[in-house]
């Protein structure tokens, strides 16, 4: 039966054989958990699944194309169809479903903006700042924030919270103190995490949970504790379980962001060297992309507006115990 391969009734079965494996490939991840802990690579983790699934799809059709016969071959053709219409339909009411709740959520914020002691998931630290300063009449806008010694992510795809802690006793572990206050998170039904609760005057110095970012700045480390700035508008500080998410330093921080400047170009040099008495470079530049750190001296190379390099250089980054340069963290 190899003529009937080409048929026209055996090449339909071959383009809904790949369009409803693939649906089944993201069934199949969604209920192992494929993407879960991955970070910004579980998208791509879950996409390899249902590109497999088309993939074995598309072979089985044409082993089936080669021995079935034609009245089998339409009927498959008839199967497939429904699975697709199913899964199609499944993950648009899912959708659906998602923005209603997001809807609702957004809704009883507007409503009842002071009567919660607790926050509802924000998807931008702009947000939850100004919720922050609502809250609390005494906060000062903080003119000198702290460098500190990098920032702390939270492992909220190990943790379903960050436990904070106050008033620590050196000789206790973690598991001997009593936290006083906590952020609680939840998983969305496609993968990622969102905030469930939070304490109100929770401003950290990045909040994007939809590009997996949740940083707060670390004041000090211990054995078993990191304090962190939980609130940017005032400094205010906590303690949380060391191993309850990563620390980087900030030359490893600086080196996975998108760009950095500084904020008054006009008052800092490029210079050829990492000295303050070397050539410096004059080249128009838009961005400044970190390739290398040594001490209080960065690599950058330049870029104009076509995002293609112009020179390369070296630049002062901290001096002092503060941060010289601002940075862009996705773009």
């Amino acid at each position: 039966m190899a003529h009937q391969a080409i048929k026209l009734y055996s090449l339909l079965m071959y383009f809904l054989a790949i369009i409803a494996f693939f649906f089944l490939g993201l069934v199949y991840a969604g209920i192992t958990e494929a993407g879960k802990g991955q970070m910004l690579a579980g998208g791509a983790i879950v996409f390899g699944y249902a590109v497999i699934g088309a993939f074995i799809g598309l072979c089985l059709s044409l082993i089936i194309a080669f021995i079935a016969k034609r009245s089998t071959i339409i009927k498959l053709n008839v199967v497939l169809t429904l699975i697709i219409v199913a899964s199609f339909s499944y993950f648009t009411i899912s959708y659906q479903k998602r923005q209603r709740e997001k809807l609702e959520n957004d809704s009883h914020i507007k409503k009842q903006p002071t009567k919660s002691k607790l926050i509802t998931p924000v998807n931008e630290a702009q947000e939850n700042k100004a919720m922050a300063m609502l809250k609390t009449k005494k906060v000062k806008k903080q003119t000198q924030p702290i460098m500190g010694l990098g920032m702390f992510t939270p492992n909220f795809y190990k943790n379903k919270a960050l436990y904070f802690y106050s008033n620590l006793t050196p000789s206790k572990s973690v598991h001997e103190h009593i936290p006083t206050d906590s952020i609680t998170f939840k998983q969305l039904e496609y993968g990622g995490f969102d905030i469930a609760t939070a304490p109100s005057w929770l401003v950290p110095d990045h909040l994007k949970l939809d590009y997996d970012r949740l940083h707060f700045k670390a004041k000090s480390i211990s054995h078993d504790f990191i304090e962190i700035v939980v609130n940017t508008t005032n400094n205010q500080t906590t303690f949380v379980d060391r191993y309850a998410g990563k620390l980087q330093y900030w030359p490893e921080f600086l080196l996975g962001i998108h760009s950095v400047e500084f904020p008054e170009p006009s008052k800092h040099k490029i210079y050829v060297k990492p000295l303050d008495y070397a050539e410096t470079i004059k080249t128009p530049y838009s961005f400044m992309l970190p390739i290398k750190i040594q001490n209080q001296w960065m690599y950058v190379e330049l870029q104009g507006d076509d995002y293609k390099a112009v020179a390369k250089g070296w630049i002062r980054w901290c001096k002092d115990g503060k941060l010289l340069i601002t940075y862009n963290l996705l773009s």
